[in-house]
């Protein structure tokens, strides 16, 4: 089940009922674990097994932790083989076993060796780096290990964000499921408008541009304009998918009184590489550089920790997205990124960097970085990815670059409107706080954007892009 299903209307609407229907904390967080484990097991029962298993594993963990502080140490080892290890298998075995078969093939060696075709469950990327945050933050004394396993198991399971994030911390989460919660009239109105704008994204614009996309890297030797369209086209495709399953799920929350983290804050107008990650997947990007930047040196030492650092947590960042070198190399090209902008940005002078036109310019820049990192992390056969980077970009027959054409207008109608909502909320909304125009104005949106997913909506609408993730 996905938010964007009629389906999930239907179990919302029910939920939603049922949740504020309920007087008590404790009733309403049974009603959110027994809905969650409905939510995810949907489709195949048995990821709750794998859920529950890595939930329980972090749960005693942490209760070993507090009785026995001496030790805690190994109640980490524990929790970190078990999270780590079901990972490794479910994501990365039959690549390490493909990789394998390739190593000895190459040195003229024959091997009865294949692949196991282990199905990736959806969502273990986010809950094992949720639960794992647990502990850890158990063993640095930064949080204090729970008791309740009802509270607990619905900070990890809670399904509005289990799937594909935000990769909440304990920290902020948990004492929200163990507070009381109160219908507020507010909440329910901005997450509702939240919601629907993440819909939109999803379907109106990340649904509508897919298909384009998608036949362009599947094309056997496309030109180089496609490539480079395609290209653009998948860095707003990108964009409107993942952060409209976040406000979905942020929006969704926001209703039933929890408030998650705001994951994606205007990314493209980035002005460097660490700007960028700054704005984009916030949670995860926070989560690599507290769990592992920091620990592999950080800003600690001279340039070269920093850049021992950087390099550790972007590659191991690339490898988290996919079993696939291209992911490989597109962390590695953001650890580049962020190396060298450091350096080259202190040698231009403060007058040029301060200047509208100079900002302006460092937005640019960084988008164009930003879309060739997109090419990377797309196109997920390396032997492809060389051949797109070594055709003329310039170079295409009349009727390609019809084609290319006609996709830049598709990227262009597709942007419209992610651009009008910024300029909106920098603008307009400012000067609407407490204006009797407010609400009517808000009312109107959200009919414009039922009646655009109502048009736009495929039965055949695709999977968000961090499902597979």
């Amino acid at each position: 089940m996905t938010f964007v299903q009629a389906e999930f209307l239907a179990f919302f609407a029910i939920v939603y009922s049922l949740y504020w229907g309920l007087a008590e904390r404790r009733k309403q967080n049974m009603l959110l674990a027994v809905v969650s484990a409905i939510f995810y097991g949907w489709i195949h029962p048995w990821f709750l097994l794998l859920l529950y298993g890595s939930a329980v594993c972090d749960y005693l963990c942490g209760l070993g932790m507090k009785a026995n502080p001496q030790n805690k140490g190994r109640y980490l080892i524990v929790s970190m083989c078990v999270n780590l290890g079901m990972l490794g298998y479910f994501k990365y075995v039959d690549f390490f076993i493909t990789n394998v078969i390739t190593a000895m093939s190459a040195l003229g060696l024959e091997t009865n060796m294949h692949t196991m075709g282990v199905f990736l469950p959806v969502g273990i990327s986010f809950y094992t780096f949720q639960t794992m945050s647990y502990t850890i933050d158990i063993y640095r004394g930064q949080l204090e290990a729970r008791s309740d396993f009802l509270d607990y198991v619905v900070f990890v399971s809670f399904f509005p964000q289990l799937v594909a994030g935000p990769v909440e911390r304990a920290s902020r989460l948990l004492p929200q499921f163990e507070a009381d919660r109160v219908f507020v009239w507010d909440a329910m109105r901005t997450g509702l408008g939240l919601a629907m704008w993440g819909a939109f994204k999803k379907i109106c614009i990340a649904d509508t541009i897919a298909p384009y996309v998608d036949k362009v890297f599947i094309l056997k030797d496309p030109a180089g304009p496609l490539i480079w369209v395609g290209a653009l086209g998948f860095t707003i495709q990108i964009l409107a998918d993942f952060s409209g399953y976040t406000d979905i799920a942020r929006g969704i929350a926001r209703m039933l009184g929890i408030e998650l983290i705001e994951n994606f804050k205007n990314p493209y107008i980035a002005t460097n590489p660490s700007d960028f990650w700054k704005r984009w997947h916030v949670s995860f990007s926070t989560w690599i550089r507290d769990y592992l930047y920091i620990p592999l040196g950080g800003s600690r030492g001279g340039a070269l920790s920093r850049y021992k650092a950087t390099f550790g947590a972007m590659l191991l960042s690339g490898l988290w997205h996919g079993a696939s070198w291209t992911f490989v190399l597109w962390g590695a090209y953001h650890a580049c990124l962020i190396s060298v902008y450091r350096p080259v940005m202190k040698r231009i002078p403060d007058s040029i960097r301060n200047s509208s036109a100079g900002h302006v310019a460092a937005i640019a820049l960084m988008f164009a970085f930003t879309v060739f990192g997109w090419l990377i992390f797309r196109e997920t056969h390396f032997d492809r990815l060389v051949s797109h980077l070594s055709t003329n970009p310039f170079s295409a027959s009349p009727d390609e670059w019809v084609a290319a054409s006609a996709l830049m207008a598709v990227c262009v109608l597709c942007a419209i409107p992610s651009c009008f909502k910024l300029a909106w909320e920098k603008q307009v909304t400012p000067r609407l706080e407490g204006s009797p125009w407010a609400l009517p104005l808000q009312t109107t949106s959200w009919a414009v954007i039922a009646v655009c997913c109502f048009v736009f909506f495929r039965a055949s609408t695709t999977d968000f892009i961090y499902f597979q993730f």
